[in-house]
């Protein structure tokens, strides 16, 4: 009888465990923070793999006024950005079940300092960019060439909006966690202890409670 009762319990505690877990990826995957960090993503494949695969002109020179370094600078940018990406995507998922305060407190820190460093990444990307193409030479440039380029460009400029918008969420989340230490703002349904609410508050002994007959009784002292 013993044992079956301990299996039940370690079966329940087991569900109860994978259902929290289930619950932590769909806040994760609700969270605005989540799409915004796949619009990024995209974004910056989009602008690394254009300059990569057609941003060079008919005699293999950078289609940014020939200069390699506009090209290099736009590859670097959107090759860190999609590695940070992943990063914090994965990282939303596992902060969800570290109780360590310190370090979700850095987490959070990091996602605000990153994003805002690199939405201004993105920004001298974009004038970077627009300044060479508009200076450049078309007149080798293929129609695949120059729909690259300017799909670069314009990846870039969503680029700069999508990580403002992730420095702006970053910055509200830890706010929103008073000292930093908690992580309310990120979606989480309850506290990193499995406490699921506040408690109720404890029943206090009426001293007037009244006797079975009806009349109530006096107090004791």
């Amino acid at each position: 009888m013993s044992e079956n009762q301990g299996f039940s319990g370690g079966s329940a505690s087991g569900g109860m465990g994978r259902g929290g877990a289930s619950q932590d990826i769909m806040d994760v995957l609700r969270k605005p923070q989540s799409w915004i960090r796949v619009a990024s993503l995209v974004f910056s494949i989009i602008v690394f793999a254009a300059i990569s695969a057609n941003g060079t002109d008919g005699v293999g020179q950078c289609a940014y006024n020939r200069k390699q370094s506009a090209c290099d600078f736009g590859i670097a940018v959107g090759v860190i950005a999609f590695l940070a990406i992943i990063f914090f995507l994965v990282m939303d998922f596992a902060i969800m079940m570290i109780n360590k305060e310190d370090l979700r407190k850095y987490f959070m820190l990091a996602d605000f300092g990153f994003s805002t460093l690199w939405a201004f990444m993105w920004f001298v990307c974009f004038c970077f960019l627009t300044n060479e193409w508009r200076v450049a030479d078309h007149l080798n440039h293929a129609t695949a060439t120059k729909n690259a380029a300017q799909g670069a460009i314009a990846f870039s400029f969503f680029s700069i909006v999508s990580w403002v918008a992730l420095a702006v969420f970053g910055f509200w989340t830890f706010r929103s966690s008073g000292d930093g230490t908690g992580y309310s703002g990120f979606g989480s349904s309850g506290g990193g202890g499995g406490g699921g609410g506040a408690s109720a508050p404890l029943a206090q002994d009426d001293p007037y409670q009244e006797a079975p007959g009806g009349d109530p009784e006096k107090p004791v002292y």
